[in-house]
């Protein structure tokens, strides 16, 4: 993909355009960047806008390194695409998908934390009136084999005392087609995601929160696989590559408008309604700064969330899952 510099972010520190702009030179005189692939765990989203926008910002360039982002099969498989050194070695998962794959012996951690608490949503037609989990019983709910959202699904059944059998369980694809033809009640999703798409289609959507009803799980982070955290340049990298990330998803809560359109210019095909909904959603579930920050805390909570829910294959440490 080419990069692009973009002055438009008006409200980024005026420290840090400084110091972009006396790192230019030196970076244009070089003879080459480290090249280094960057695993994302789905398909350019707005969930995605900090890795692109780092790319477009030149913040993987002024620190020294020549980024291509790949396109990944979701968070489950990222975590352990990476865990095993199987073509990445570094990129984004969820918290969920990190812990659990660390419990089936995949050898990664989390280096960084965007998301701390989980994004994903149950959503239905408005009509449809699931807005409680308990509004689940008797209903039809699409499920995409192999997501993470899967496994929340089951800790949000599990919270809140539901009876799995009492909710007819479809096995569905990626899109809402299933929904809007009236083959389920309800899918499951980021809220920036396909539901962002619907509202912006002019859908009204009923919104059921994991968040607001027990799923206490950190989601989108950056990982990297024990066997590259363990050589120093790698490592080395691995903290650039987290500093440029912070530097785009900064740009994303400073400015989402603004982030909207240097994202929709990347991926015109994109729906404008749709990038600009999600932007708001993801600038919104970044949180306060520092941005990636990760807790012992917030590991806590999400590893006690899985333990109970029997979601790990064993018991997990915050030192085995995340690099605090």
């Amino acid at each position: 993909m080419t990069q692009v510099r973009s002055r438009s972010f008006a409200s980024l520190p005026r420290r840090a355009l400084i110091a972009a702009a006396l790192a230019a030179p030196a970076l244009a005189r070089a003879q080459t960047r480290e090249k280094v692939e960057l695993l994302i765990d789905w398909k350019p989203s707005p969930t995605y806008a900090g890795f692109y926008l780092a790319q477009k910002l030149g913040a993987f360039e002024r620190r020294g390194l020549d980024v291509t982002i790949a396109v990944g099969r979701g968070a489950s498989v990222s975590a352990e695409k990476i865990g095993r050194g199987d073509g990445h070695w570094i990129g984004s998962s969820s918290g969920a998908a990190t812990a659990i794959a660390r419990s089936r012996g995949f050898a990664m951690k989390s280096l960084a934390v965007y998301y701390r608490d989980t994004p994903t949503v149950i959503y239905s037609l408005a009509a449809t009136g699931i807005v409680r989990p308990q509004d689940l019983h008797g209903r039809r709910i699409g499920l995409v084999p192999g997501s993470i959202t899967v496994e929340e699904y089951r800790a949000l059944l599990a919270a809140n005392g539901l009876d799995r059998s009492r909710i007819t369980e479809v096995e569905v694809g990626w899109d809402a087609r299933a929904l809007l033809d009236g083959k389920v009640d309800a899918l499951i999703d980021y809220k920036e995601i396909t539901p962002a798409e619907l509202i912006a289609q002019g859908h009204r959507l009923a919104i059921l929160r994991l968040a607001d009803f027990g799923v206490d799980c950190y989601s989108l982070n950056l990982i990297v696989s024990d066997a590259a955290w363990t050589d120093p340049a790698r490592r080395a990298t691995a903290r650039r590559i987290a500093e440029a990330l912070a530097e785009g998803y900064g740009a994303v809560q400073a400015q989402p408008a603004e982030a909207s359109r240097s994202f929709r210019a990347l991926f015109p095909s994109l729906p404008p309604r749709y990038v600009e909904f999600g932007m708001a959603d993801v600038a919104r579930e970044l949180g306060a700064p520092p941005l990636g920050a990760q807790t012992r805390a917030g590991w806590q909570a999400t590893l006690a969330t899985l333990g109970k829910l029997g979601l790990l294959q064993r018991p997990v440490t915050v030192e085995e899952v995340a690099i605090l």
